[in-house]
């Protein structure tokens, strides 16, 4: 599925739920950037997923994002 040239939709949504599942998005994450199989479209899709990951987390934990809070609610 995550081999071909072209991701379909269906492609997409799978891996969004597989991202939504806690031990198994850090194992699917590993398996995309180190396999030679895995598409060039879903390693750029991970790699900006581990940099949003990081931004995100290392920016709440310092406190970042508390001006952000307003804008939520």
């Amino acid at each position: 599925m995550f081999k071909g040239k072209e991701i379909s939709v269906l492609g997409w949504i799978i891996l969004i739920l597989i991202l939504s599942v806690p031990i198994l998005n850090v194992i699917f994450v590993i398996w995309a950037l180190v396999s030679h199989k895995a598409n060039k479209t879903v390693k750029n899709f991970f790699v900006a997923f581990l940099i949003f990951w990081a931004l995100a987390f290392f920016g709440i934990s310092n406190g970042s994002f508390d001006a952000l809070q307003g804008l939520f609610g």
